[in-house]
């Protein structure tokens, strides 16, 4: 029997889930071969940089306090940009701004956005414990006001569906997540986290195409690609769904808002789930002088339908806005549906294992802790 020092990896797949459990490998001695069949790293996580904009492919946050982050001490490598812990919530004409009492003890007692009573009685939700069967919007549709103005939009823009689509166990993970979090962007965008993880394995094969497990040179696998490939790779019948998202890029006047805030809609007229000038949160991401609009959708929508949303949303004319980009992600996050089950082994058969976010969580976090506990699994095979 080999020892773990003398163990020939192959990790199928690039992503945060790959990059994880190679670098875990590495540490124990294994010797690690990652294929990836891109002509880059990082899986979802990817920025482009098109006529002087970093345009992000689907507008995320990486949250600086996520588990796996700290433990990787990867923050630090990455010119971090903290991100608001403010929303801006559109009711009717007018802008509300919610959030953390710790910076904004006023927002809290805006009646707009649900009673101060009931913003109490949340952080109760978040210290409880979830009951089995239900959905997020099941515990959340108590708070009224509060759920249906800011939670629901909110919420549906982090699982990019509707909350009543969601596990309530695992939705709550999400929310506390972002609660007692730091989320925020580098400087250079999203796609710079899974190239700082990149730089610390030292085999990575770019263009490189599997379509069968047959013939790796390897004593173990680890199947660490999108989930569609996966299930080919592995013969899996049943696979989690998976939602999509579309994010739209459009410069806009410079003097148009001042916010580095999430804006959403409160009383949901239109398709967008949110919307916020990036660059004004993270400068880099636009040119100077120019402002780079980024606006997430959920379901199907035409640009006019969006620029009409939007327009209500701002309260500004869109017709002369430039659109930079659009990018249709029709597997953006798996849905983590009622019942979902927690954490299972990653084994497949012998020498055999698989990651990814759809077996842990529906996060960045949860890729990463995914790829971590696969080759774990794997060092004690």
């Amino acid at each position: 029997m080999k020892s773990v020092s003398d163990k020939k990896v192959a990790v199928i797949g690039a992503g945060l889930a790959g990059l994880s459990a190679a670098i875990t490998l590495q540490d124990a001695g294994c010797e690690v071969d990652v294929y990836e069949s891109s002509d880059r790293v990082g899986g979802r996580v990817a920025t482009d940089l098109i006529d002087g904009y970093r345009l992000d492919r689907g507008f995320q946050l990486i949250n600086s306090r996520y588990p796996e982050l700290l433990r990787l001490d990867v923050v630090r490598e990455l010119n971090f940009v903290e991100a608001s812990r403010s929303v801006d919530v559109c009711l009717d004409e007018a802008i509300v701004t919610l959030g953390d009492p710790r910076e904004n003890p006023f927002a809290a007692l805006n009646s707009a956005t649900g009673s101060i009573f009931t913003k109490l009685r949340f952080i109760g939700y978040l210290t409880s414990t979830s009951k089995q069967g239900r959905s997020v919007e099941d515990e959340l549709s108590q708070y009224g006001d509060l759920y249906q103005r800011v939670l629901k939009p909110f919420l549906s823009g982090v699982f990019l569906t509707s909350p009543a689509n969601v596990d309530a166990v695992s939705g709550k993970e999400i929310v506390r997540s972002f609660i007692s979090g730091k989320p925020g962007l580098p400087a250079h965008g999203a796609g710079e986290l899974p190239k700082a993880l990149a730089q610390r394995v030292r085999s990575i094969h770019l263009n490189t195409r599997i379509d069968s497990l047959d013939g790796l040179k390897a004593d173990a696998v680890i199947v660490a690609a999108d989930l569609t490939t996966a299930a080919q790779l592995l013969d899996i019948p049943n696979v989690p769904k998976l939602a999509s998202s579309t994010t739209w890029y459009h410069e806009v006047p410079i003097e148009m808002t001042l916010s580095n805030r999430l804006l959403i809609d409160g009383q949901s007229r239109g398709p967008v789930i949110n919307s916020i000038a990036i660059s004004n949160m993270v400068p880099s991401y636009a040119p100077i002088r120019k402002t780079l609009l980024s606006s997430t959708t959920i379901e199907f929508a035409s640009e006019s339908e969006v620029r009409r949303h939007l327009a209500i949303m701002w309260g500004v004319s869109t017709s002369e806005w430039a659109l930079i980009a659009k990018y249709e992600i029709p597997k953006s996050l798996p849905i983590f549906g009622l019942g979902k089950q927690g954490i299972q082994s990653a084994k497949v058969s012998e020498n055999l294992f698989v990651a990814g976010d759809y077996r842990t969580a529906p996060s960045q976090n949860g890729a990463l802790l995914s790829g971590r506990l696969a080759a774990q699994e794997l060092l004690l095979n």
